[in-house]
């Protein structure tokens, strides 16, 4: 096994590329085709789709290796923490600036640390007041899921306020707790450990039970579309939230089983 993810010339190449498949999208979304034709700006829509999607497929490593270091140290499992860890890959996707000079993999390190240690943190919550804690910032957060879905953006603590009755200040420290609440217990962490695996776990998709693998495709922003948060990637598959969630855990379950066993063929 290599340790080599993304070359940073490759690196630079797919920032690019999807950066230029957002503002693509944006002008097609305005209708203006004063910069390209819509054949074209569609055509690199698509191509930044799928740089988001190597991207993220191909630093899936960086998130593992961070997971198995925390559960070593606290006593949450590597399938506990590696679904958070993954989520701070896909913030640091979209937040790194390849032009500040430094390679992803640094910048991403942050984002997926603070995501599975906000997630091994939620196992050693403890006390008289946690539980009623653990299920505000529950509630919290899937209000924050539903509304973000339906403005089509991150909702504010003051409009979260407005659903829950509270303070803005309240909703600001439920949601930094929102990434402390105990995960399913079953979630399960997809394995790459070389870039190239990017497409072996195309190709087990691909035999993955319909309904498991659209919630990952959904999920996870892989093979066309954005990513989408568990509630928003429900409503689109006419799933309950829990349906989803099940189906989630058992499609992970079975591409981590599956790379697992084509490693030690």
């Amino acid at each position: 096994m290599t340790d080599t993810l993304l070359e940073a010339a490759d690196e630079v190449r797919l920032a690019r590329t999807i950066e230029a498949g957002l503002f693509a999208t944006e002008l097609l979304s305005r209708a203006d085709f004063s910069f390209a034709r819509a054949d074209e700006l569609t055509q690199l829509q698509a191509d930044g789709l799928d740089a988001w999607q190597q991207f993220l497929l191909s630093n899936v490593r960086l998130v593992q290796a961070l997971a198995f270091q925390v559960a070593r140290r606290c006593d949450s499992t590597v399938d506990e923490l590696f679904q958070e860890g993954f989520l701070g890959l896909a913030d640091a996707v979209q937040r790194w600036d390849f032009r500040a000079g430094y390679r992803f993999s640094t910048y991403a390190v942050q984002w997926i640390r603070r995501r599975v240690l906000n997630a091994s943190a939620s196992l050693s919550v403890s006390g008289p007041g946690s539980a009623r804690t653990v299920q505000r910032a529950r509630l919290v957060r899937s209000l924050d899921e539903q509304l973000s879905a339906r403005l089509q953006r991150v909702a504010t603590d003051a409009e979260l306020a407005e659903q829950v009755g509270r303070s803005a200040d309240w909703v600001g420290r439920m949601r930094q707790l929102q990434s402390w609440v105990p995960l399913e217990p079953d979630l399960v962490a997809v394995e790459l450990d070389e870039p190239q695996q990017g497409g072996e776990v195309l190709r087990l998709l691909a035999s993955l039970p319909w309904v498991e693998r659209e919630v990952v495709r959904r999920r996870f922003g892989i093979g066309g579309g954005a990513a989408l948060h568990q509630r928003a990637a429900a409503e689109a598959l006419g799933l309950s939230l829990s349906t989803l969630r099940r189906h989630e855990a058992r499609a992970l379950r079975r591409l981590r089983t599956w790379l697992q066993d084509d490693l030690a063929a």
